[in-house]
């Protein structure tokens, strides 16, 4: 008891030696309340101002499964390797029948319409007959000829009868806003939108959309996207042919139908003639897998 007695006086003779002690013990107590206010008001701010957050926040959390999303990378992929060493330019839309997506490269610049420049043409002469301002049984052969072979007598009587302004109306209705018959110039959406238009009807009968399509099925140019497809599937297609051009666009008609459209530009013959039925059955693949 006594040793307890004799140190009792040393201890508070250190605690007296600590004269900041309280003085920092009370700082620390306002930082830690302002600490706590500050975290008390965001905590009230949140759950007055942003429930939504601070719903999910105190939620847990909840996995659902969502549907794959669609990604045409892939294919795009194996086209850009399919061209990169070719020489000129190659445009490629694919437009989705079911889900009405379109994907695609070069979609909206400028290529050579070539002989692609005809389908308005063609599509021209049979809205003039539907609205009974000429009749077909005396142009009807132009139409197959244009539309079969391609025929460039047929395609100049044609646009003789009708005239460029009533040619370039049609385009302009159908809202190809990349395509002038002038300049005989289009883009590969256009012509995509062109066969959705012409599928829909283009403002005229099933008769005569089906009639078209006829003379657009089995012409003599059947090497390039044709050869690309599996035999016996039908295909609805305009090639278009120019120095330097080699395209061809037109409706896949498989179990879920497609657009396929291939323009190019400043390309070689040889090297388009191999390339478009291999973009075509990259596509294919990619489109039935």
């Amino acid at each position: 008891m006594k040793v307890f007695q004799q140190e009792l006086p040393e201890v508070k003779k250190i605690i007296k030696k600590q004269p900041g002690l309280s003085l920092v013990n009370g700082r620390w107590t306002i930082v830690v309340f302002f600490l706590l206010t500050v975290i008390a008001s965001l905590f009230f701010y949140l759950q007055a101002e942003a429930p939504g957050f601070w719903q999910r926040l105190i939620s847990p959390a909840v996995i659902s499964t969502l549907p794959d999303q669609f990604s045409p990378e892939s294919v795009l992929d194996q086209i850009k390797l399919l061209t990169k060493d070719l020489r000129g330019t190659y445009g490629v839309v694919v437009y989705r029948w079911e889900s009405q997506i379109e994907y695609g490269l070069h979609q909206e610049e400028p290529f050579p319409a070539a002989s692609l420049i005809k389908l308005p043409v063609m599509l021209t002469l049979y809205q003039e007959a539907e609205k009974g301002n000429l009749d077909l049984v005396d142009y009807r052969e132009l139409a197959e000829a244009m539309g079969k072979r391609s025929d460039n007598v047929a395609f100049n009587q044609s646009v003789k009868i009708l005239g460029e302004e009533k040619i370039q109306q049609t385009i302009d209705l159908l809202g190809m806003k990349g395509t002038s018959f002038e300049k005989n110039e289009t883009t590969p959406q256009d012509i995509a939108l062109f066969f959705q238009k012409l599928d829909g009807g283009g403002g005229m009968s099933d008769e005569h959309r089906e009639e078209i399509f006829s003379f657009l099925t089995d012409t003599i140019y059947e090497d390039r996207i044709p050869a690309g497809v599996p035999e016996g599937v039908q295909v609805v297609h305009k090639i278009g042919t120019e120095m330097g051009s080699f395209s061809d666009a037109g409706i896949v008609f498989s179990e879920r139908p497609f657009v396929l459209v291939i323009l190019s530009k400043n390309a070689r013959e040889s090297e388009a003639n191999e390339v478009l039925p291999a973009i075509t059955r990259a596509v294919w693949e990619f489109e039935n897998e």
